[in-house]
């Protein structure tokens, strides 16, 4: 941050995935600083979670806190659910809550809205994330698997990992510390497929070739741009991958 810059900062209590989707409207509107806090419907995210995304936020030049005292709040975005929609995409949400877009139209992007470095040992590769959160049960996980064969990276916690291989066939696991070494490893890939989750919104934010395992009562994280592919229905044209 530029020492005479004036701070403008954004109150967010959403989850990982959302604070994500939220960075084309806070860029939009010209944000400095993320105040992050606890918000009472939702997991933590003191703790491992604000510490495994503070590195990304802050590679992107965002000053990230959870730190409240002393800090004048520009703008309250706890309340963005006001807008939410379970077949509205998160950042369009958000995005009409602060007033980045009006409340009937989509937030148009362009390119992507965070850059980071490669990681080079994932070149070639398909990374793989699937969470608990927005199960497809129609996915063909297995397929994908058989597909993508030796290419493949799983990442996420080790319990995740595990359940996955039980579950569709033995992949390899890349550990990754942070948000931001996932986002490395997805910009050094050549595609990533996932469920609903952070690690999709990273891959969306990079703007990377992806499929989406989409949850079908609620596919509220849809971005729509060349090499995205969203499946609900339980079909994939592997052809196309």
């Amino acid at each position: 941050m530029k020492p005479f810059l004036k701070k403008k900062v954004f109150l967010h209590t959403g989850h990982i995935g959302d604070i994500i989707a939220f960075l084309p409207a806070y860029q939009k509107l010209e944000g400095t600083t993320l105040l992050i806090q606890d918000g009472g419907y939702m997991e933590p995210m003191k703790g491992f979670k604000f510490d495994t995304l503070k590195p990304l936020l802050e590679s992107q030049g965002i000053e990230t806190t959870m730190q409240a005292n002393g800090i004048c709040v520009d703008v309250d975005v706890s309340g963005w659910r006001e807008c939410y929609s379970d077949h509205l995409s998160l950042l369009d949400a958000q995005a009409r809550f602060v007033g980045a877009i009006p409340r009937n139209k989509h937030f148009t992007i362009d390119s992507p809205w965070i850059k980071v470095s490669p990681d080079r040992l994932t070149k070639g590769r398909v990374i793989f994330n699937k969470t608990p959160r927005y199960p497809n049960h129609k996915f063909p996980w297995k397929d994908v698997v058989k597909h993508f064969n030796s290419k493949a990276l799983f990442i996420g916690t080790p319990q995740e990992y595990k359940e996955f291989c039980d579950l569709f066939g033995k992949v390899e696991y890349y550990k990754t510390e942070s948000c931001l070494d996932v986002a490395k490893a997805i910009q050094g890939a050549d595609f990533f497929v996932g469920n609903q989750s952070s690690s999709f919104w990273i891959a969306a934010a990079l703007r990377k070739p992806l499929l989406q395992e989409t949850f079908e009562p609620a596919p509220n994280s849809i971005v729509e741009y060349e090499g995205a592919l969203y499946c609900k229905d339980g079909k994939v044209e592997f052809d196309k991958l």
